[in-house]
């Protein structure tokens, strides 16, 4: 099985540049829109977008932009076959790996050794506990990624960086699309994405999409039931003013919180679909409501004037089951507990800043800067140290209940009734406000560009875990420097230095309030368009150090904050169309991240941090194949490689996890109005697990199981 591995991987890898020399001279770029080239050829997919959105608040090419920054369109996603963020992103970027915990609550996303931060429309999201609800692909448009430091973009992040989904809005065509799927496992799901204008000068567009799906999961017991309401619309006040409402609304439903299993076995030792729910227990119900209001002004088209406005709401509550430790006497014996877990997170956003170009001299200026203001909060309810109730069920001869009530608990949980005590409550709050400037020189006809940066961030975070309470204050000021090179215009080196704040809300285990994590961040690489364009690739080196880490204890929740970590790689991706027809996602990661410092676990030093994956490696492509007789017919196939694994917990003694190798396979065939889609995923059917972990007392193994082969058909239809 490891050969075949190896010589599928080495096929793939080889495939790209075989067709590279089929290109044909004709097959050139058509038109350009603005500064990003868009080519109408029947064999162009857009791998490869040349712009950040205006939510990151760069205006410049990606290939100008001193930073590894990796975009994805929502066609990429498309020709995935996925139906939500969280399952197919990360392998699309070089480095980022899903922590597979939370099912559809948290995307938890890591790269470079860290947990990098969650953005909605250039909105900070990152959580103060789960969160945010993965967003459905229905309304995604693209997803950037921002490798290490952004405080340009947003003012607090981990030094590995983040990622922000940008959400479909109009865009002044008349259009309407149709999407179905069905698949394994009772998969049903239709979404519809119309726009247009509302009057006859084209001034206020409109843009509406709509969702819903139900399936059940591989394992037993399990379901998933998704829907999504999503208008927006635009008003331009005249050619040089819009506002932009949105309103977003996803609302969820399943009885698995995650594809988790637990034994003291040892790793992966369960059936593939073994779990150890109940049909009866209450399922988890997730509701997201987004509220986003913008506001742009341009000035005699040199300077721009940029507001927005940010409300999200979101939610989830429900049962499950849960194994705190192996059963002394027999250990076929999973002695579960029923816990109620639930949660209500807020986020209020506001941002203005002002963008634009002049000159001092000779010298060209593109200066940024702007305000951020930022309150977010976070109130859990949950029996995690209350449920002591045990409801047995045996590993080798498991039977389920149709109906848990025992002690009153069960099926009948209700987030009202429920004894709100202070051992049952968590309550964080954290608000910022923060000012920035940034300034791009220009040198040596625009060849040579000098980034100055400097942001300065008041925050205050007051937090109730439990009932011990603490209040934390700081004001911090991170600077930028980057510098870009033009070696021609395809070709840019670019080096960086960048430091990050990232404020912490909660209590440490000796109850003092967890101090902020400090980062900084140095980074060079080099990024070139091949083809006029057709094709990019970025490489790039690293070095982050980060102190006062977060370690979490795998069986209390309490949290360590002790000790420093340093992460460094190298990363690469590629993407775009190789040749006539055939589009490609090319990426490999190196990362070597370690425990630096602990005070108060020393043994500790050395270690691997949670998470990491020392090898990543990713391909995917999709070839138009050119068959006269059946023309549009295209095959898609595609890997995810993952050596070095870690455990989600750092340990004194690690345990090696199993790689993962993921083989998918696909075939479809499109034309104007039509297009149908087949994709196969985990086409070796292979048994894998992806985070996994073990409990303080190391007598309970954990890991989060894999999907065995599955497929999905989709059709699409343009009307």
């Amino acid at each position: 099985m490891a050969k075949t591995r190896m010589l599928i991987a080495s096929a793939l890898f080889v495939l790209p540049y075989i067709l590279h020399g089929q290109v044909s001279p004709s097959d050139t770029v058509k038109s350009f829109r603005m500064e990003e080239v868009e080519i109408t050829s029947k064999y162009y997919k857009r791998y490869n977008p040349k712009q950040l959105s205006e939510g990151l608040r760069l205006e410049a090419l990606l290939l100008r932009v001193p930073q590894h920054i990796q975009v994805i369109n929502s066609e990429v996603l498309r020709d995935q076959g996925v139906s939500n963020l969280n399952e197919s992103a990360t392998r699309n970027v070089s480095g980022t790996l899903r922590e597979e915990l939370h099912n559809g609550i948290s995307p938890d996303i890591y790269s470079r050794g860290g947990y990098i931060s969650a953005q909605r429309n250039g909105v900070d999201m990152r959580p103060l506990g789960k969160g945010p609800i993965a967003d459905d692909v229905a309304i995604v448009e693209r997803v950037e990624f921002l490798k290490g430091p952004s405080g340009f973009m947003h003012a607090i992040s981990d030094p590995s960086g983040a990622y922000n989904v940008v959400t479909k809005k109009p865009t002044g065509q008349t259009r309407t699309s149709v999407d179905m799927m069905t698949g394994s496992f009772g998969l049903w799901r239709a979404a519809i994405d119309t726009e247009g204008k509302l009057d006859k000068d084209n001034r206020v567009q409109y843009r509406f999409n709509l969702m819903g799906m139900r399936g059940n999961g591989f394992m037993k017991h399990d379901r998933n039931n998704r829907v999504l309401f999503a208008p927006s619309i635009t008003y331009h006040v005249n050619e040089n003013a819009s506002l932009t409402a949105e309103y977003i609304y996803q609302q969820l439903n399943y009885l698995l919180l995650s594809e988790a299993q637990m034994s003291p076995y040892g790793y992966g030792t369960l059936p593939r679909d073994f779990t150890v729910t109940d049909p009866s227990i209450r399922p988890f119900s997730g509701n997201d409501h987004n509220a986003f209001l913008t506001y742009k002004r341009r000035f005699k088209k040199a300077w721009q004037l940029t507001g927005k406005l940010a409300y999200i709401h979101s939610g989830y509550d429900g049962t499950l089951f849960w194994v705190n430790a192996a059963d002394p006497v027999d250990p076929d014996i999973l002695n579960r507990n029923l816990v109620f877990d639930s949660n209500k997170y807020r986020v209020l956003s506001s941002q203005f800043y002002l963008t634009g170009r002049f000159k001092t001299g000779k010298i060209s200026h593109h200066a940024i800067m702007g305000i951020d203001i930022n309150s977010k909060s976070s109130r859990s309810w949950d029996t995690w140290a209350t449920a002591t109730t045990i409801y047995p069920l045996s590993i080798s001869n498991p039977r389920y209940a149709e109906t848990i009530l025992n002690h009153g608990q069960g099926g009948d949980f209700d987030s009202e009734n429920l004894t709100v005590s202070e051992e049952n409550k968590i309550h964080r709050q954290l608000s910022y406000a923060s000012a920035y400037v940034m300034d791009e020189l220009f040198f040596l006809k625009d060849k040579l560009r000098v980034t100055f940066g400097l942001r300065l961030t008041a925050s205050r975070g007051k937090t109730n875990d439990y009932g011990e309470r603490g209040n934390s204050e700081d004001l911090v000021a991170t600077p930028r420097l980057g510098l870009s090179y033009a070696v021609d215009t395809h070709t840019t080196l670019y080096a960086l230095h960048d430091q990050s704040y990232l404020p912490q809300v909660g209590l440490s285990v000796n109850g003092n309030a967890l101090k902020p994590l400090r980062g900084i961040n140095y980074e060079m690489g080099i990024k070139r368009d091949w083809m006029d364009g057709a094709w990019n690739t970025s490489v790039s080196i690293y070095h982050i150090e980060r102190n006062r880490l977060i370690t979490p204890d795998p069986t209390s929740n309490l949290i360590y904050q002790t000790g420093e970590s340093q992460s460094r790689g190298i990363e690469f991706d590629l993407k775009g169309r190789l040749a006539q027809g055939l589009n490609a996602v090319f990426n490999y990661a190196y990362t070597d991240s370690k425990i630096t410092a602990d005070d108060m676990i020393p043994a500790h030093v050395g270690m691997a941090t949670p998470n990491r994956v020392k090898h990543i490696q990713n391909t995917w492509l999709n070839y138009l194949l050119p068959l006269q007789s059946f023309k549009g017919f295209n095959v898609s196939v595609g890997y995810q490689l993952l050596s070095g694994r870690a455990e989600r917990f750092t340990s004194t003694d690690p345990l090696t996890l199993k790689d993962v190798f993921r083989l998918d396979a696909g075939a479809g065939w499109s034309n104007e109005t039509y297009r149908v889609g087949l994709i196969i995923n985990n086409v070796l059917n292979d048994k894998m697990y992806s985070t996994a972990w073990r409990n303080g007392g190391k007598d309970m193994y954990y890991w989060v199981q894999m999907a065995p082969i599955h497929a999905r058909l989709s059709l699409g239809i343009n009307l």
